[in-house]
């Protein structure tokens, strides 16, 4: 029975295949929602309760960390848990009246506080929390004191000071918007700005990016903007429009920064002003900075900054710290300074340098740049341009149109320099004075890297152009110029010096020289030690060239002043030349007379031209001493006024052959050729106011070996010399001389002939000084041989005449006239009729000799002498007795100086 049932069943309901069963209703979904619905109402209760209770809990968690030394007050928070996100506004935060010594004194008042994006999980599994963004907007905050004390974490680093002990924390965006703050101690410094925009990138606070050196400061990127900061510090005050940095663009710019000092200056405090209306810094790594102390940048441009310094009046005793403590590297790409401008004050130098253009390429600064030999003061290539610009060097005020300096190119240039001399009692007593213009200056071919690392100036070139310079030198003779150079260069190397239109004044000396018109040229110069001393050098050169116009210079001031139309020189052909010389006496005879209290001659002299050849300039500028082949005097004119009233001249003379072996250098003369010289004298004698005339033409002459050197000069090797000339340009002189010129004793002798010629030419001299004229008389031959030494003069003559009568005349001195009285007839007559002898050989045929017999004068020159030998020989071959005629040659005027 059941199975026919169950059979009876299956076959009354047939079975489709393709139906379906109807499924049962799915309870979890409703479950699933009822728990959502579930949490958030869990949730909405939460937050309703939690803003009240994070609030609470926020401003107690301030008050318990400052021990209730601080108080926070927030106005507004507000959470959003499924923004995972905090807004909190009106912040207020403010110091009890006590601040322990651990804590600032700080007020700070926030308008908004926006943190989104909060992981939870993170944070409660004390990891890295991660942040969307932070912002903080319309911050203010007041700082009235620092902490005076370090707290115990105050070593430690941000990332290990987080709270509630997390790992770190990542922020997407951070911002700082809207800043404004004031610094505001009871003391300086100061400071406040009134904007400020901070944020940052990719700020991930924690140990890994510590560590990180592609982070700055926590963060990928950083920006700030500053607006109308001003600040007052170490009695400056501080004032800067703009400031822009962004890590991501690798940039910095600064708009107008201005320092200026602020109330009164102590003494031992250095003062700055500063304007600079803009900085732009590019290319610049903040990451290096921070990490490795390295200050990377592609360029920096100050511009148009202005910049006056006044240092303390004496140097701190503890030393500024030196770059290396914070900075271990500086690279720079670029380097300019565009329209500066320097001064210092409060120091004598008192610079004030203007137009600053200064470039640099490559600036590198670190131990290793410092030693590289390709670099210079760290970098590859300066260029530096300086407009007007004024200082005090040495109490000399100096100023200057431009300067141009490229280590590069090797140049360096000056225009219109200007030294003046200093004011009067300024400057250090007996010191160097100097007055200079200079157009311009031009060096060449520097080697700048040698010049920085081997203490070596190295130069192609050096053009001087047209200085105009008065140098007073120092009263104590300075050391050689490579000792003066040796502090701060180990050697000077110039391949050409060329001054070229100098004109140049040497004061402060008794013949102090005046150079006009002056090119110079000196080749391969050395300066140092060795050069000094190397023989093939003169004055440090290889050679020198020069030529010049007019040069003076005052002789036996202020009596002559000496010149020369033109000079030339040459060291290499060993040439020195002197063309259109001249000494110019500054007063007449008469007045030498009245000036000097005795009697001194006027002389002028005018050379045509004075040349030395072979001259050892080596030797001259080494050791003063002046050595020269041959000498020659083109066409000298002498004229020779003499007055004779007035004493004597008390002074011994120096034209004496003994006072060369007085001299304190050498002199040696090879030979000394005089050619065409003519010599016009007058004198004027107590006797008379006429003046007499007396000349020497044509004077031609070689003197060979005129020396003091005692290997040249010696007693087999005397000076010698021969000459022709003409007496009153009539009477022909033949006479040669030998002179051993370091004998103690002036012995030397000097033989010749004069003839033919007229007695008669000799009145122009002896009527107005002498009051005797040569009536008649003819000389065929004189010859004289004299021997003369410190004590007098001796010799012979051989005087060949005929004819001779003399006529002895008065001067009266109402007619001012000289001529014939009766006395001076019978006078006359007497001495042509008893005395003169008329003619030689005499009637017999006999040919009588003279003596020479005269007492030297040293007051006399050696020229005095030779005359006073020749007309006592002469007057006694005339007839006149031996001791007459010596007393005759021995005569001397001395009269009264004129009123």
């Amino acid at each position: 029975m059941p199975e026919t049932l169950a059979a009876a069943d299956s076959s009354a309901v047939p079975v489709s295949p393709a139906a379906t069963p109807t499924p049962r209703p799915r309870r979890w979904a409703w479950w699933l929602l009822a728990i959502v619905g579930l949490v958030v109402g869990l949730v909405l209760v939460a937050q309703h309760f939690l803003d009240p209770w994070l609030k609470q809990k926020l401003e107690q968690q301030v008050a318990a960390q400052t021990n209730g030394q601080y108080r926070l007050q927030v106005g507004e928070l507000r959470t959003n848990l499924w923004q995972r996100a905090v807004r909190l506004r009106h912040l207020r935060l403010r110091p009890a009246a006590q601040v322990a010594d651990t804590l600032p004194r700080v007020r700070l008042d926030a308008a908004r506080l926006h943190i989104t994006g909060v992981g939870l999980l993170a944070l409660l599994r004390k990891g890295v929390v991660p942040i969307d963004s932070l912002v903080l907007d319309s911050l203010r905050i007041e700082v009235l004191a620092l902490a005076r004390k370090p707290t115990k974490n105050a070593n430690k680093p941000l990332h290990e000071r987080l709270p509630l002990r997390v790992a770190g924390v990542a922020v997407g965006y951070f911002g700082l918007l809207h800043t404004q703050a004031n610094y505001r101690p009871n003391g300086q410094p100061t400071a406040q700005f009134r904007q400020a925009n901070l944020s940052a990138r990719d700020l991930e606070i924690s140990a890994t990016s510590a560590a990180d050196s592609q982070r700055v400061g926590y963060a990928a990127a950083w920006e700030l903007q500053l607006r109308q900061t001003q600040a007052l510090v170490a009695g400056h005050s501080l004032a800067l429009r703009g400031l822009q940095l962004s890590t991501a663009n690798k940039s910095l710019t600064i708009d107008s920064l201005r320092i200026a000092p602020s109330g009164s200056r102590q003494a031992q405090n250095p003062s700055v002003s500063l304007a600079l209306p803009r900085l732009r810094l590019t290319g610049f790594e903040t990451a290096p900075l921070q990490h490795h102390r390295r200050f990377r940048a592609d360029s920096v441009l100050f511009d148009s900054p202005q910049l006056a310094v006044t240092p303390p009046a004496a140097p701190a005793a503890k030393q500024a710290p030196t770059a290396a403590r914070w900075l271990r590297q500086l690279d720079l790409g670029h380097f300019a300074v565009r329209n500066g401008q320097l001064r210092v004050t409060g120091i004598a130098e008192a610079p004030i340098i203007r137009g600053i253009e200064l470039t640099a390429a490559s600036l590198r600064y670190d131990s290793v740049a410092a030693s590289d030999v390709r670099r210079v003061l760290f970098a590859k290539s300066w260029n530096v341009a300086l407009g007007k610009s004024q200082a005090t060097v040495a109490a000399h005020p100096v100023t200057l149109e431009s300067l141009r300096f490229s280590t590069a190119a090797g140049t360096f240039s000056l225009r219109s320099l200007r030294v003046r001399p200093p004011a009067a009692g300024q400057g250090q007593p007996g010191g160097v004075r100097l007055d200079l213009v200079l157009p311009s200056l031009a060096l060449t071919g520097l080697d700048a890297m040698a010049l920085q690392h081997q203490g070596r100036f190295q130069a192609a070139a050096l053009l001087v152009n047209e200085p105009k310079l008065t140098f007073t030198p120092p009263k104590q003779a300075p050391p050689p110029v490579w000792k003066m150079l040796a502090p701060m260069l180990r050697r000077s190397d110039l391949g050409q010096l060329r001054v070229r239109g100098a004109d140049l004044r040497i004061g402060g000396l008794r013949h102090s020289p005046e150079v006009f018109g002056l090119n110079l040229t000196g080749n391969s110069i050395r300066i140092d030690s060795l050069s000094a001393l190397a023989p093939a050098r003169i004055a440090y050169a290889r050679s020198w060239q020069g030529r010049s116009g007019r040069v003076t210079a005052p002789f036996d001031p202020p009596y002559y002043r000496a010149s020369s139309q033109q000079m030339y020189l040459d060291t290499d052909a060993k040439t020195f030349r002197f063309d259109n010389m001249a000494l110019t006496p500054k007063y007449s005879a008469v007045n030498m007379n009245l000036r000097k209290g005795y009697q001194a001659p006027a002389i002028t002299i005018r050379v045509a031209a004075l040349a030395f050849e072979g001259l050892d300039f080596a030797e001259l500028v080494r050791h003063t001493n002046f050595r020269v082949a041959k000498v020659t005097a083109l066409r000298p004119l002498v004229r020779i006024a003499s007055d004779g009233r007035g004493p004597i001249n008390p002074n011994w003379s120096k034209v004496s052959p003994e006072e060369m072996r007085k001299l304190p250098m050498i002199v040696d003369v090879r030979r000394l050729d005089i050619q065409g010289g003519n010599l016009y004298s007058t004198y004027r004698s107590p006797l008379t106011p006429i003046t007499g005339t007396m000349s020497i033409n044509r004077f031609n002459g070689s003197f060979y070996n005129l020396s003091n050197d005692r290997q040249r000069q010696t007693v087999a090797t005397p000076l010698t010399g021969h000459a022709t000339t003409y007496l009153q340009n009539l009477c022909r002189l033949d006479a040669q001389v030998s002179m051993y010129l370091l004998d103690p004793k002036g012995r030397h002798r000097v033989w010749g002939a004069f003839g033919p010629g007229p007695f008669a030419m000799l009145n122009s001299m002896t009527v107005p000084t002498r009051l005797v004229k040569f009536k008649s008389g003819d000389v065929r031959r004189m010859r004289f041989d004299l021997r003369a030494d410190r004590q007098g003069v001796t010799g012979t003559t051989w005087t060949e005449y005929a004819n001779l009568q003399m006529t002895l005349l008065s001067y009266q001195d109402e007619a001012e006239e000289v001529k014939k009285s009766l006395f001076s007839r019978v006078k006359s007559k007497v001495v042509n009729v008893v005395v003169i002898r008329d003619q030689n050989p005499r009637k017999r045929g006999e040919l009588v000799t003279g003596e020479m017999t005269s007492t030297r004068e040293p007051r006399f020159s050696v020229f005095t002498l030779w005359r006073q030998g020749i007309v006592s020989g002469l007057f006694h071959n005339v007839g006149v007795p031996q001791k007459i005629a010596q007393k005759l040659s021995e005569s001397k005027d001395e009269a009264p100086l004129p009123k």
